[in-house]
């Protein structure tokens, strides 16, 4: 149908594949298989990441249960050290990927449930992706540093309610993140 068609032809203009110019007709662009393959691989990756932290994001309120019941002084003390450095770096534009990336994993021991940690365990393959600058992301998800500091604060005074929501909004800003970011922008 035209409708059909005309949507085809809309989404091939909107991907960079051809150029629509009124009254003249329609060109392809020169555009190599190579450029549709990485369009084509940015697109699977964009959608793996995004089902892994939507898996991600429901594990975690789990395990955040168990946590804020389970989780030790001495293990509240060393996740505020981790944080400690997460912040120093944030403050000074620095990468904290790897702190990050340890705060989490932290906090996923601090379950004291080795059964939910290997649930999340399972899909580390695919969740640490996040920490190495996905789909070509600059500085990917900075935004949710300073909430990292009023998740670990609920944990601390042993808030279900407040560490979930924390949570989950360090979560939705990732996917909000992921969701945003187009493939042009990563060229």
């Amino acid at each position: 149908s035209r409708t059909a068609l005309r949507e085809a032809l809309k989404t091939l203009e909107a991907r960079n594949i051809i150029e629509i110019v009124n009254g003249k007709g329609i060109y392809v662009k020169d555009y190599s298989l190579q450029d549709w393959l990485t369009q084509f691989e940015f697109t699977k990756e964009k959608e793996l990441i995004l089902e892994v932290l939507e898996a991600r994001k429901i594990l975690e309120h789990e395990i955040i249960k168990l946590v804020v019941k389970n989780i030790t002084d001495q293990e509240l003390d060393e996740l505020g050290k981790i944080l400690d450095i997460i912040m120093y770096k944030y403050e000074h534009n620095e990468k904290q990927n790897t702190e990050d990336k340890k705060f989490h994993y932290m906090v996923y021991e601090c379950s004291h449930n080795r059964i939910m940690q290997q649930l999340i365990l399972s899909i580390s393959g695919a969740m640490d992706k996040l920490w190495e600058f996905p789909l070509n992301m600059d500085s990917p998800f900075t935004e949710t540093i300073p909430l990292h500091a009023d998740f670990y604060q609920a944990l601390k005074s042993r808030n279900l309610k407040s560490a979930q929501f924390y949570n989950d909004k360090i979560l939705d800003r990732v996917i909000q993140d992921v969701m945003e970011f187009q493939y042009k922008e990563a060229n």
